[in-house]
């Protein structure tokens, strides 16, 4: 089973698996799983990702990379 979570520092969505003590985040900031927002739970790693991405683009919006041709 893996959590769905949200960064206290930037609001960032992340995923960890259930019994995880902490998770530290693109922006630097570890916290403690037990005192972030568990928003979601997901049952294998790739259904994790798949909400991690769903939640980051309904708050965030789409990403913006430029693609070279």
């Amino acid at each position: 089973m893996f959590l769905i979570l949200r960064c206290r520092k930037c609001g960032r969505f992340l995923y960890a698996r259930a019994g995880t003590k902490s998770k530290k985040c693109v922006c630097g900031a570890t916290s403690q799983v037990r005192r972030m927002i568990i928003v979601d739970r997901a049952e294998d790693e790739r259904e994790a990702g798949e909400k991690v991405r769903f939640y980051q683009e309904r708050e965030f919006g789409k990403p913006d990379f430029v693609t070279f041709r």
